[in-house]
């Protein structure tokens, strides 16, 4: 019987395609080389709650994504996509995936000012900046899951 691929959609990325995601993290601000995105998959991969999740279609690695649980809550500390695949909305998907996984837990990310619009159009408040040495801000981002009704809280927006 012929094995069949997998249909494309989020899931746990094996470590076969860790070098194709340290390219696509390499253009991450925050990580900003292959080196350092190398460096970043293998220190989440070691963590016992770190997380590397990635999309792929024909065998081919089109987004990637961290997720680590930080106390209560969880933090998405990179996300890429392939960019002859931007403008598909795998950035979104990405972050509907993740937040999937936190459940009701909160989930934070850490931006600069160019993304930090897109991550609220999805729902983030801003929880905190910190001013740049060269100017401008990064922004610490958060996402809470909607109140319940019956839950304390509810309706107090």
């Amino acid at each position: 019987m012929a094995e069949t691929a997998a249909a494309p959609g989020w899931t746990p990325l094996p470590p076969a395609y860790d070098a194709r995601a340290a390219t696509l993290l390499a253009d991450c601000p925050a990580l900003g080389s292959i080196d350092a995105a190398r460096e970043a998959i293998a220190a989440l991969r070691a963590e016992p709650e770190g997380e590397l999740h990635g999309w792929v279609e024909d065998g081919a690695l089109v987004a990637v994504y961290g997720l680590r649980k930080v106390g209560m809550s969880f933090e998405m500390p990179w996300l890429a996509v392939a960019p002859d695949r931007r403008g598909e909305r795998f950035g979104r998907s990405a972050l509907m995936d993740a937040l999937r996984h936190c459940g009701r837990r909160p989930m934070t990310v850490v931006t600069g000012e160019g993304l930090k619009g897109w991550f609220e159009r999805v729902g983030f408040k801003t929880v905190g900046r910190k001013p740049l040495p060269a100017g401008g801000y990064t922004y610490r981002l958060g996402w809470y899951a909607p109140r319940r009704p019956g839950e304390p809280g509810y309706g107090a927006h």
